[in-house]
């Protein structure tokens, strides 16, 4: 199965306001691949991940999954990203009054297991990524790197086909960032998942499949 990014435009503003953010973007990925996206600050990189999120839409093109329109006039993009997608933000976005492993367990939940299901199944993504001894903690006890690395995992909680990550390690240090990438990636190889991301880590470029770079809204290498 394929994700196929067919000439993806996106502006914003209008008239002699409008600026074209994206220029036609063209690219497909396949399950099992991890593809990178970089480029300058500017160059349409988080604005062509929401539109593959369901968080923004296009001006024009389409994204195909397995030949199928991913978003259509009968899909939720809410439900599909609870569903179908996880989206990693740069930043954790935790519930503040839930604890560490209740952050994962209600997305397992939400997503169709039962609550024991669901707690086995959190319990081994975070002893996965060094967090066991922090499952029954509040967001505020954590550092930022911890939250993070909460985030990324509750990520791959509903067994999501697409993953989409906008700089998933920034608030990791670069040890930390190396093992979370690699981790990321032997979910996405494991499990068969599609994977975008950003990262202006040039230290985490090897461990992609691929590597596509935008600038000014355009593709110019991968």
């Amino acid at each position: 199965m394929t994700l196929e990014i067919q000439n993806i435009t996106k502006s914003f503003g209008r008239g002699q306001a409008e600026t074209q953010v994206l220029k036609g973007i063209d690219f497909n990925v396949d399950n099992g691949e991890f593809v990178i996206l970089k480029g300058a600050s500017g160059s349409g990189k988080t604005t062509l991940l929401t539109i593959l999120g369901g968080l923004l839409t296009a001006n024009d093109g389409q994204i195909l999954y397995n030949n199928a329109p991913l978003f259509s006039a009968q899909s939720k993009p809410a439900a599909l990203r609870l569903t179908e997608i996880g989206f990693i933000f740069q930043s954790a976005h935790l519930v503040p009054y839930l604890k560490v492993q209740d952050q994962l367990i209600t997305i397992g939940v939400e997503a169709g297991m039962t609550k024991k299901e669901a707690r086995t199944k959190a319990e081994m993504l975070l002893n996965r990524i060094g967090l066991n001894h922090r499952l029954d903690v509040f967001p505020h006890m954590l550092s930022g790197g911890e939250k993070q690395r909460v985030a990324i995992m509750r990520a791959f909680m509903n067994n999501p086909k697409i993953i989409l990550a906008d700089e998933p390690t920034a608030s990791l240090d670069a040890a930390r960032a190396t093992e979370v990438v690699e981790m990321f990636k032997k979910q996405v190889k494991d499990e068969q998942m599609i994977a975008i991301m950003i990262t202006h880590d040039n230290r985490l470029l090897e461990y992609a499949d691929r590597i596509i770079e935008l600038e000014d809204g355009k593709i110019v290498q991968q």
